[in-house]
């Protein structure tokens, strides 16, 4: 159970809003639903593991909030929140995969899906599903991540750090952003192999130089206007490691929290459809749980996002 900072009878949590799944259509509130499923795998994980754990210390986080995003002064009254459970996940990594992206392509078409992870592995077949899901639609792709994870993978040691090369054997990367790359591991080659595939990337240097706003109108423009339908993914370890001690590797010079924030607020905010995952929150790694209420406040600002998109009452 959550720990709230204040007993307020005046104000709504996020905790008594939750509707599940097969709740009497007659007490939910009007107005579009935000889905949300763990993804508690961590087979995958590229160092230390942990991120099993990632969804429930995530939603926990969560639980603590109010139903009012006090820095985008925007209420999420309006929005139904959902929690659709976990999916289920097995050792065998190829027959989850599978099963993962089977769960994804059946979701409602109408609902707003944000998966919890898990590792980052994951996104490859979330993102399969989300294809079968929008069959007749291109869809964007921005991701917030120190890393590439475009690294060739060796069969029988399959890990977190490839997903965005073999995700290419469907999806067309001329759509896909990468943001917040400055894992100091790589060559030259994979940032010249992203670029020549139409990624658009922007390292810390890069996003501080020309200036957040500016940045995320390029990711727009690039992402989500020739599509009209994006899924943001999140690697907790995109963000400067106070953020985010508790990650398989930490970041010591990565993205401000509220940077991330407010880059997702905008995306959300302007995006027609949108889905989200926030992937490599390893509690066991992190005694004091900011990492959870990092992963937490980004949720929020896609919240606050979505709400910001609806009509005035």
């Amino acid at each position: 159970m959550s720990a709230r900072v204040v007993q307020d009878a005046a104000v709504r949590w996020i905790s008594g809003a939750w509707e599940h799944p097969g709740m009497d259509a007659s007490v939910s509130i009007p107005g579009p639903r935000i889905l949300f499923l763990g993804i508690p795998f961590d087979h995958a994980v590229s160092h230390r593991p942990g991120t099993r754990f990632g969804p429930a210390a995530i939603l926990n986080a969560l639980d603590g909030f109010s139903l009012y995003c006090t820095d985008k002064r925007t209420d999420l009254g309006r929005l139904r929140l959902c929690r659709g459970g976990e999916i289920d996940v097995s050792n065998d990594i190829h027959a989850t995969y599978r099963h993962i992206a089977d769960t994804v392509a059946g979701l409602p078409g109408e609902d707003t899906p944000v998966f919890l992870g898990g590792d980052h592995s994951i996104t490859d077949p979330i993102l399969r599903g989300l294809l079968r899901r929008h069959s007749r639609r291109t869809l964007g792709l921005i991701v917030f991540d120190a890393h590439f994870d475009s690294r060739i993978p060796v069969p029988g040691k399959e890990h977190s750090g490839h997903w965005m090369h073999t995700v290419a054997e469907v999806f067309d990367h001329r759509h896909t952003v990468q943001l917040g790359i400055d894992a100091p591991i790589y060559s030259r080659d994979y940032m010249d192999g992203a670029e020549a595939a139409g990624i658009m990337v922007r390292t810390p240097w890069d996003i501080r130089r020309t200036g957040l706003q500016a940045t995320v109108d390029a990711a727009i423009r690039h992402a989500v206007e020739p599509t009209g339908a994006v899924h943001v993914s999140i690697d907790i370890d995109c963000l400067s490691a106070g953020f985010a001690p508790g990650t398989s590797v930490p970041n010591a010079a990565g993205l401000m929290l509220w940077d991330v924030a407010d880059a997702l607020f905008e995306i959300a905010r302007r995006a027609p459809q949108a889905s989200l995952d926030i992937v490599e929150v390893s509690p066991p790694l992190d005694g004091s749980g900011i990492t959870a209420q990092s992963a937490a406040h980004l949720v929020m600002n896609f919240l606050a996002g979505r709400a910001a998109r609806l009509p005035p009452p």
